[in-house]
């Protein structure tokens, strides 16, 4: 064999199990593709593991030397080079964790082996932070986007999930994803002394002590004081702190080291919500909880687990909401212009996330919520006052439900609303709720959109027998209201119901699959009903 021969057959090798090769004083590349890194022998082998996703836990498949793959209990979810098949219960995933601190590119293409079946639902993550989701009905390739330079830290994990929709028949799908890592470039030999942090404040500069028990609410306050005055963020590192009543932030940003690590603990479960106000308020990466809850009673918002009260620009993001004797996530007193998103909300006295009060523009994403005491996410515009409607809302790729009180997510009064991409299941009531309710006088109800929604097995208390989708008018006016392309299925008692004494205008169903086997598909007793290529209807 020739030298040149050799050299061109090294570097073969080195870029097929995942190797680059960087000049001299570049940065370290790296590439890790899952079809040639694909082993059969050891999990974390090129970086590369083979699992399932199920109830957002994920956890590793076996090897089966027979059929040469990673499978799960009875041969589902399975993995192996190229291709994925969901399970009944669990979701295939293939699973990329960063060797080091750098960049990631992704090149990711991805389709269905065949156009049978109802299709899958394919997602990427980064950790909990949904990247890219899509629902293939065929076999066409689909080619995500937008997934260049992002920033990654050593254990940073990427998810590349394959969901069964409905039916796992037919859901074999050839992902084969490449995984582009450019290392950070190495700190220097003799590096200069760090420069001190000038951008942010500690709680702990101020006397929070994590872990001792005692009550850091004025060093928390006197944290957030300094942090306002000198235009800085305030950070609270690992660990528990204990709150004796209401924390207020005003105007800055308030970062945890992570929702698992920097916990919130609330003595005073009358007085323990953390407050967001003002302008470019945010709450990051943390924990709250409260430590023991009472009735929700007169609903006070003192005894939410977080209230943003008029803030605008607003963001909580990676956080867990963990009990509390009101809402999870309120906000109202006109607030607007704010993202609600990555976080897990559960176990609450009231609603998981409610919108009230004259909000507008905020958009709800890509949050959990289980075990809501009432509604999981709510938009309701009152009749009082001055109120304007709760207006420009989108609730976009949420996971909801789950032996939750009421409804998976409702319109009680409201307009321009998107609902779009949430799963909806395990709700005593509707999964989908749309209303103007005049046991609580609320106002009329305009330009809504159900978009892509899966509803599975909601509606489930007796004796109210609540459908899987229900459109309600008990006073004022219901119009302009769509669903289209959703999956609607296993209603507890019934699918789809239109009803209500008042006004109910056009209502459009659009390409919805029904599947329904207890009750009545649908009951449309009020209202025009636009019917569209629907099927099970």
């Amino acid at each position: 064999m020739s030298k040149h021969k050799a050299v061109k057959m090294a570097l073969a090798l080195t870029l097929a199990i995942g190797g680059g090769i960087a000049g001299i004083g570049q940065a370290h590349a790296e590439t890790y593709n899952a079809s040639s890194g694909y082993s059969t022998t050891t999990q974390g082998a090129g970086q590369w593991y083979y699992g399932q996703m199920a109830n957002g836990q994920y956890s590793n498949l076996k090897y089966n030397s027979t059929v040469k793959r990673w499978e799960g209990t009875n041969g589902y979810p399975w993995v192996n080079g190229s291709d994925m098949h969901p399970g009944d219960n669990a979701d295939a995933t293939r699973k990329w964790v960063s060797p080091g601190k750098g960049t990631v590119s992704l090149s990711a293409a991805v389709n269905k082996r065949t156009s049978d079946g109802d299709g899958v639902v394919v997602t990427i993550r980064k950790d909990n932070a949904v990247l890219w989701s899509k629902t293939l009905l065929n076999n066409t390739e689909t080619t995500p986007d937008n997934l260049n330079n992002i920033p990654v830290e050593q254990g940073t994990a990427f998810y590349f999930t394959v969901n069964k929709k409905d039916g796992k028949n037919f859901d074999q799908t050839l992902w084969n994803p490449t995984v582009n890592f450019t290392a950070a470039s190495a700190a220097p030999a003799s590096p200069a002394p760090a420069p001190t942090d000038t951008s942010s404040v500690s709680v702990t500069n101020y006397g929070a002590v994590a872990n001792d028990g005692k009550d850091d609410l004025s060093a928390f306050n006197a944290a957030a004081s300094a942090a306002k005055s000198q235009g800085k963020t305030l950070t609270i590192p690992a660990g528990e702190f204990t709150l004796g009543g209401v924390f207020t932030i005003d105007g800055i940003k308030v970062v945890g080291a992570g929702k698992t690590s920097t916990v919130l603990v609330s003595t005073d479960p009358e007085n323990g919500s953390i407050d967001l106000k003002g302008d470019k308020v945010e709450l990051r990466n943390l924990k709250h909880e409260y430590k023991t809850t009472v009735p929700r009673g007169n609903g006070a918002h003192e005894k939410n687990s977080i209230t943003v009260r008029s803030a605008t620009n607003f963001v909580i993001d990676s956080v867990n909401v963990s009990k509390s004797s009101t809402a999870g996530i309120m906000i109202t007193y006109g607030a607007s212009n704010g993202t609600v998103s990555n976080n897990l909300v559960e176990n609450t006295g009231a609603d998981g996330i409610h919108m009230t009060n004259s909000v507008s523009a905020v958009t709800v994403e890509n949050n959990a919520v289980r075990g809501a005491g009432d509604d999981c996410i709510a938009v309701v515009s009152y009749k009082d006052g001055a109120d304007l409607p709760v207006r420009n809302i989108t609730i976009r790729g949420n996971d909801v439900g789950y032996n939750s009180k009421a409804r998976g997510i409702s319109v009680v009064g409201g307009t321009d609303v998107l609902i779009e991409n949430n799963k909806v299941a395990e709700t005593m009531m509707a999964g989908v709720y749309i209303s103007v309710e005049g046991s609580y006088n609320t106002q009329d109800v305009n330009r809504v959109k159900v978009n892509g929604n899966t509803i599975n097995h909601t509606g489930i208390q007796e004796p109210e027998n609540h459908p899987n989708v229900l459109v309600y008018a008990s006073q004022g006016v219901i119009d302009n209201v769509e669903f289209n392309n959703n999956m609607i299925t296993n209603g507890a008692h019934r699918g789809i119901g239109v009803w209500g004494d008042a006004a109910i205008k056009t209502i459009t169903f659009r390409q919805n699959t029904l599947i329904n086997t207890n009750g009545a598909a649908t009951t449309f007793s009020n209202g025009t009903i636009k019917l569209i290529d629907n099927i099970g209807f």
